[in-house]
């Protein structure tokens, strides 16, 4: 997994994004939170299918996410699953997600 470049970011594009995940209401899904910082701060959290996740050694783990639009202030990014907080797709500040996802 290699950072983002912002200026190759675009729709379509599979991130994986930094959060923490613990069992869900289902064997199938993890329940998943993570903060969005910038000029506020949101925090996201939801179900999520666990195929969607992927646990780092020790360091927590990261949710897959695809990008539904890209600018230069902001982006959408779409979860499967059921996001609580928000609405999915989730707006996010592009310079937040080029600093902290990851590409796939």
């Amino acid at each position: 997994m290699t950072k983002i470049d912002p200026a190759k970011l675009k729709g379509g594009s599979t991130v994986w994004i930094p959060c923490e995940a613990k069992g869900g209401m289902f064997p199938s899904e993890c329940y998943v939170k993570f903060d969005v910082t910038g000029e506020i701060t949101i925090t996201v959290v939801g179900f999520i299918p666990r195929e969607d996740i992927k646990e780092i050694d020790g360091a927590g783990a990261r949710v897959r996410a695809v990008v539904a639009r890209a600018s230069e202030k902001f982006s959408s990014i779409i979860f499967r699953g059921e996001i609580l907080s928000s609405t999915n797709p989730v707006t996010v500040p592009t310079v937040w997600l080029t600093a902290n996802a990851v590409a796939a």
